[in-house]
């Protein structure tokens, strides 16, 4: 059946339609896929193996100091241009650490968009905005990276005070959309000569609910925007934790992409085919649309994002800017304010092998060396306070087979990668959605299970009205756990746990417990796992351990062995504990 249907339709798009408006702009039959792989055997051909180098001098990006420097490079620069760029995002990140390979993925897209849109009169939204890096290298910061993530110094996430050139701030993610579609109604409102809003929303930003609330609004609006799905396969940190739903990732919106990318070849110039069809009479344009459209729902059977009302553009790959710019340019020319969904295919990590080879491709790097790629990380005295989570989680649900531990695409940070390889059909991971992880905690433990939803503390302020309303008016025994309390450093303000004590501490019902060292965290994950009457939170900083000595040393432990205990045991709530007595002066401290 669908072999006569796309007969029927060629036979249609034959008959209906001058012979050049189809044969001059025919797509291409190899899938999407193929095509990127293709991309990535030629890059790899070109790097075959460490010692990995850039090159020795970068003209072209020394020439560039704002996006205005690069109106004037043809294409066989600017491809040299995303070729130095790459590499000074490579030597610069080696030297002080921060997020890496996501904006490795967007070299070139990055090109693109500073060529083909005038910043700052037209907006460019990162989010997440740790994929920023290229664009601030490209808007006047070059010679600032030695300070990233420095006191003093730049963000590693755009930040309006920072620059004009960055348009909106998105430390968390999904949120893009939304302000996309907030600047491009106020600038058709205030009748402003350009309207030109671009949402670059990748990295797993797009599984959070908030982009899907911004898509239904801004078709419904009818705003003139372009959103630039990132498409990287990448949601969880990182991809490939054993869970529940297996090591895919933990995205069906993931799956979804994936398969148009399977089954459809890379778009090139289908846009400026479509504007080609107004030089036609109009009777031919009309006829034209209507194939058009039967021929597509033949094709795809449609998309999720044209039912929402936006107009598809792609699969595209990524790394082409060959195709890039002037899809871009079309659709900046575009005299529509229909809402534009510009697919494309990304590599995270792409032109670098030992990002590509990594399971969480490089996300998140301290100083490395760039020949090896391998990091440079001084040995730890102790182990991490989140390793020392998820090993009691793990104790804790040796003995009781209902508890269940659950992330909102952090399993690294949290430790339930950990906990995932020795329990994974009792691991879930839910993507960006902590809204969704509160309120699906709170529905397994309606029905028995022992739920510890394990999420940021940053993060979880997006999920607060599900805490009020989901968990603690129901009184429910769902089990917060707060990585990253308190100060977490280098990702600066928008990462701070600062804020939990102030937001948990007013709902009723909670019972909060924040250890001062790794043996009360380990008490105290005993301790939540026995609260069956009602939500706790467990939140503890970002860190290492003391360590046996110092414990004894400064927190008074008689220590059997001089070992710290290897489990846990459930402490008494309420009842503090005397480190030391004070001479005269008489202090209550709590580690933050």
């Amino acid at each position: 059946m669908k072999f006569i249907q796309s007969s029927i339709a060629a036979l249609l798009l034959a008959a209906a339609a001058p012979t050049s408006a189809f044969t001059t702009f025919a797509p291409r039959t190899t899938p999407a896929s193929t095509q990127l792989q293709s991309t990535r055997d030629a890059a790899a051909s070109s790097t075959s193996g460490p010692p990995y180098s850039g090159p020795a001098s970068k003209p072209i990006l020394d020439s560039v100091n704002y996006p205005r420097d690069m109106k004037r490079l043809d294409m066989r620069e600017l491809k040299q241009l995303a070729h130095e760029l790459r590499w000074e995002l490579i030597e610069a990140v080696s030297k002080t650490g921060g997020h890496f390979s996501s904006s490795l993925g967007v070299i070139e897209l990055t090109v693109a968009l500073h060529y083909v849109f005038d910043m700052p009169e037209d907006d460019i939204i990162w989010d997440v905005a740790h994929q920023c890096y290229p664009h601030k290298m490209l808007t006047g910061r070059r010679d600032r990276f030695p300070t990233l993530r420095q006191l003093g110094g730049i963000s590693g996430f755009c930040k309006r005070k920072e620059s004009e050139y960055d348009s909106f701030g998105a430390g968390h993610s999904s949120t893009s959309i939304s302000a996309a579609q907030g600047m491009s109604v106020a600038k058709s409102m205030l009748n402003k000569r350009r309207n030109n809003c671009i949402a670059v929303i990748g990295d797993g930003a797009i599984t959070g609910g908030m982009a899907y609330e911004a898509m239904n609004n801004a078709g419904y609006l009818s705003s003139r925007m372009i959103v630039v799905l990132n498409d990287n396969g990448q949601v969880s940190l990182p991809t490939g934790t054993q869970t529940a739903g297996g090591v895919r990732p933990a995205s069906q919106l993931s799956a979804y992409t994936s398969n148009l990318i399977v089954s459809k070849p890379f778009q090139d110039f289908r846009d400026f085919a479509k504007n080609l069809n107004k030089l036609f009479p109009e009777n031919v344009q009309d006829v034209n649309k209507r194939i058009d459209e039967y021929a597509r729902g033949v094709v795809t059977g449609g998309t999720l994002f044209e039912e929402l009302g936006f107009f598809y553009v792609g699969p595209i790959d990524g790394h082409d800017l060959d195709n890039l710019v002037p899809i871009l340019e079309k659709l900046r020319d575009s005299d529509s304010n229909k809402p534009v969904l510009l697919h494309i295919k990304t590599e995270k990590g792409h032109g670098y092998p030992p990002a590509l080879a990594a399971s969480d491709r490089m996300h998140g790097v301290g100083k490395f060396d760039i020949a090896t790629g391998i990091q440079v990380k001084g040995k730890a005295a102790a182990p991490s306070l989140t390793s020392i989570f998820a090993n009691s989680l793990i104790d804790a649900a040796t003995e009781d087979r209902a508890i269940v531990g659950i992330t909102a695409a952090m399993p690294g940070g949290t430790g339930m990668d950990i906990f995932g390889r020795r329990f994974p059909k009792r691991t879930f991971d839910v993507g960006i959605a902590e809204q969704h992880a509160v309120t699906f905690a709170a529905g397994m433990a309606c029905e028995g299970l022992k739920p510890f939803c394990c999420i940021y503390s940053t993060f979880m302020q997006r999920g607060y009205d599900q805490v009020v309303h989901d968990v603690a008016i129901q009184n429910l025994p769902v089990r917060m756990i707060l990585d990253r309390a308190g100060v977490v450093g280098n990702d600066g303000p928008t990462h701070h746990g600062c804020y939990d004590l102030a937001y948990m501490g007013c709902i009723p019902n909670l019972t909060i417990m924040s250890p001062s060292d790794e043996i009360e965290l380990k008490n105290m994950v005993m301790t939540c796992a026995g609260i069956d009457d009602g939500p706790s939170v467990l939140r503890y900083p970002r860190g290492v351990g003391y360590g046996a000595e110092k414990l004894q040393k400064l927190f008074g432990y008689s220590l059997e062995n001089g070992e710290i205990p290897t489990k846990g045991t459930p402490v008494e709530i309420g009842k503090g504990r005397i480190i030391r007595r004070p001479g005269g002066v008489r202090a209550l401290s709590e580690d933050t």
